[in-house]
């Protein structure tokens, strides 16, 4: 049966909160446990008053903790009443228990977990700070990291620094955090399910990593492991410091995601392998070509990235009957999924047109492609292919509107395109303004034709007004991924908004597919 367990970001002293949060949580999802990332307590040299008045409370038991909940060391020692206390009875109070500088623990669930807390402290020899006082000073040697790998294996693993070189082969953007290579070569040789880092600021999930199968287990690459970074508890960029998660220990029946990329270290548990660059081109949730025309260099793109992205060449599960045009700087796929269809559009558009128009070159946003050369040649291609299709649908008695979500921590930068009858278009501006007002998102606003806008935002280009609408992102709120598509339903009328619901047959899509290349023909500069 699968645990449902909650993982908790650094409190740094601010747990009543915190654990009123997870109280009210805790009721309406019965948690198993939870995991507390980092530190508890605050700074001891640093500590107010306020907080050794709730210390106090916390060892009297006069704040609840409503489930099992376990921490480590962080950056800081702790507390000496706390440290008095674990040392007297074992835990801090009913439902917190101290998971020491290093730990394999064995849940009632049968979660096996292995823990280390503190920094790595390349000086610190074996035996040194040991003892219940040195358990409880936020500093491991590598000893230390060492002698954990006797676990073999862990359901879930903790520490609080990060893993060096995580972000290889991963095709998200860096989370710019450091890493050290004594936890990767832990992570390495334990293979957790899963593997939780104190994150600061920063909250970052990593696409899956296949593990190799040890000699004896039968099998290959069969081991998942998900790494996340979770945020620190009221942090100031508002990052994610909450996550909760099933696991059964039990299950054996591993499905690998088709998102999952290669170990980012070395499998034997030794430093991370140099990162292995990828052909380049173009690749993505539904389609790709493999034109070998269009080696693009290292020209300011994250070809290094781009081997486990849904939108680059690598991407093992290709679906090439979707390609429509192959430029030099960008392409153009016919949507899986697509929004419009042949009883939607106007009678002289018999077939979809919802189409992606993506660059070739791996990048979170475009703003992010480093050569500028190669920035302004990918937008000035995907400008033109924008304003060509939208010529081919005007030819039709079409409109159009393009949109475009711009993300830093995004995977890979795409526009959508979606053909709009000429007696509904009028009414999209007001349509998307309105819905953003609804969804609290913020106030559009006119901007230019370029895309060199800095930030997060979401960009609307429609077809016959000059410029486009631009709304601003916060960084690190949630946003609707399928806004865009959610405000163009409206408009229209139509029901199915997310692509899942609006899915075609194989033979569907290959004869959408021919039909928009064949009306794009006389448009399509690329030939």
């Amino acid at each position: 049966m699968a645990a449902k367990v909650l993982v908790i970001g650094a409190t740094n002293g601010r747990f009543v909160e915190a654990f009123a949060k997870v109280t009210a949580l805790h009721a309406k999802n019965n948690f198993s446990l939870s995991l507390l990332l980092g530190d508890l307590f605050s700074d001891p040299s640093q500590t107010t008053s306020e907080e050794t008045e709730n210390i106090k409370r916390l060892l009297h038991g006069e704040i609840r903790v409503p489930l099992p909940v376990y921490f480590g060391l962080g950056q800081y020692s702790l507390p000496v009443p706390v440290r008095e206390k674990i040392n007297s009875s074992g835990e801090v109070c009913e439902n917190l228990f101290f998971l020491g500088k290093k730990t394999v623990l064995n849940t009632s669930d049968g979660i096996r977990i292995v823990a280390l807390g503190g920094r790595l402290d390349a000086g610190l020899a074996t035996g040194e700070a040991g003892g219940t006082e040195g358990d409880t000073l936020p500093f491991y040697s590598e000893q230390d990291a060492k002698g954990l790998k006797g676990a073999n294996l862990a359901d879930l693993l903790l520490t609080y620094e990060w893993p060096e070189g995580v972000g290889s082969r991963s095709a998200l953007a860096s989370p710019g955090v450091k890493g050290t290579s004594v936890i990767a070569e832990l992570a390495a040789a334990l293979r957790p399910r899963y593997h939780f880092a104190a994150g600061g600021e920063v909250f970052w999930e990593r696409e899956p990593y296949q593990n190799k199968a040890k000699p004896g287990e039968g099998g290959s690459d069969a081991k998942i492991t998900r790494f996340l970074g979770v945020a620190d508890w009221g942090n100031e960029k508002k990052a994610k410091a909450l996550y909760a998660f099933s696991i059964n220990p039990k299950d054996t029946n591993i499905t690998i995601p088709a998102s999952a990329t290669a170990c980012p270290y070395k499998e034997d548990g030794g430093k991370k392998r140099p990162r292995q660059d990828s052909n380049s081109g173009a690749n993505f949730f539904w389609g790709d070509h493999t034109s070998g025309g269009h080696e693009r260099g290292d020209r300011g793109g994250k070809r290094g990235r781009a081997e486990s992205c849904f939108f680059c060449l690598s991407y093992p599960q290709l679906e090439k009957h979707l390609i429509v045009s192959i430029g030099n700087e960008a392409y153009v796929t016919t949507a899986k999924g697509p929004l419009t269809n042949s009883t939607v559009n106007p009678s002289t558009l018999p077939f979809s047109s919802h189409v992606l128009i993506i660059p070739l070159i791996h990048t979170p946003t475009l703003i992010a492609i480093d050569d500028e050369d190669s920035r302004k040649s990918t937008i000035e291609e995907m400008t033109n292919y924008r304003l060509a299709i939208e010529q081919m649908l005007k030819s039709r008695g079409c409109g159009a509107v393009t949109f475009e979500i711009s993300r830093a921590n995004g995977v890979h930068s795409h526009w959508q395109l979606i053909p709009v009858p000429n007696d509904k278009l009028a009414a999209v501006e007001e349509a998307f303004k309105g819905e953003a007002k609804v969804d609290q998102i913020g106030e559009f606003e006119k901007r230019g034709v370029d895309a060199g806008n800095e930030g997060d935002y979401f960009r609307v280009w429609i077809s016959g007004i000059d410029g486009s609408l631009v709304v601003s992102l916060k960084e690190g709120e949630y946003f609707d991924l399928q806004f865009g598509r959610k405000v163009l339903a409206k408009v229209m009328g139509l029901k199915s908004v997310h692509w899942k619901d609006c899915a075609q047959t194989f033979e569907q899509e290959v004869k959408d597919a021919n039909d928009f290349k064949e009306a794009f023909k006389s448009f399509d500069f690329s030939l």
